[in-house]
């Protein structure tokens, strides 16, 4: 997975990847990508607050549901 960067000239209303919940998109926007550059979705910014470990071990667990659901 990786993180995408975009920026935002409009609000918007998202729902987070890793918590579920809404959220408003602000000048930037978080974007978790596969390999091949297709958005997966957004990560709110409590989420991005708790730190690129944190974030890493929740897509880690949300990598691990995608196989399954295979």
């Amino acid at each position: 997975m990786k993180f995408q960067i975009e920026c935002n000239t409009g609000k918007s209303s998202q729902v987070c990847l890793i918590c579920q919940q809404n959220f408003q998109t602000h000048e930037a926007r978080l974007i978790i990508c596969n390999d091949q550059g297709e958005g997966y979705g957004d990560i709110c910014h409590q989420c991005i607050a708790k730190g690129g470990n944190w974030i890493q071990f929740q897509l880690q667990n949300f990598s691990n549901k995608l196989l399954v659901a295979k």
